[in-house]
């Protein structure tokens, strides 16, 4: 008997469990099932604006590059946001006279405005540490700035969670600059 009062007692404790789940129908719920924040940009907190993001790259080859760009940033209204940036970057150029190994290494500022649905602006300002003269023992090492400008793509995967592409060009023409210009990113970007 004792062994059935046990068991009525635990079917009862899941069922309840289950009701529980099925009856709890908050907007935060929805918001974890759906991934769709239905509230007003003004209801969300300071955590809820911010954005994670960046770019990475892996080139192989004569030229190989493989590198981090990580970004954070933070929206200031629904198509306004800012940011800061790091990048870390390993180069080595195959030569037939040996290899020519570069760290670059930097931060960033940027603003990203919609424009229409998934088409945003984007501007940056960077300033990047790279070796200069290939040749010279002990390398010499110099900071560069960059300027760009361009537009992007962005397709949100869910509410917090989406993929972007970028063309930029560097208005300042840097001849120093590691980068092609104009150049190419792909990334994704997490929101909280």
């Amino acid at each position: 008997m004792r062994y059935v009062v046990l068991i009525c007692c635990l079917g009862m404790s899941w069922a309840t469990n289950a009701q529980n789940e099925w009856w709890f129908d908050s907007e935060e719920r929805e918001r974890e099932i759906t991934g769709v924040d239905k509230r007003e940009f003004t209801e969300r907190s300071f955590k809820e604006r911010l954005t994670f993001g960046g770019n990475g790259a892996l080139q192989l080859g004569n030229n190989t590059l493989i590198g981090l760009s990580p970004q954070i940033g933070y929206r200031l209204n629904q198509d306004l946001i800012v940011g800061v940036g790091s990048t870390y970057y390993f180069q080595r150029l195959k030569q037939a006279f040996g290899n020519i190994d570069n760290e670059i290494y930097g931060g960033n500022v940027f603003a990203r405005h919609r424009l229409v649905t998934r088409i945003f602006a984007h501007a940056e300002w960077e300033h990047v540490n790279q070796q200069s003269g290939a040749f010279i023992e002990p390398p010499i090492r110099r900071w560069d700035q960059l300027l760009w400008l361009g537009v992007g793509y962005y397709r949100g995967l869910s509410d917090r969670l989406g993929a972007g592409f970028t063309m930029l060009y560097d208005v300042m023409e840097n001849p120093a600059s590691p980068y092609d210009n104009p150049t190419f990113r792909g990334g994704l970007s997490l929101g909280f």
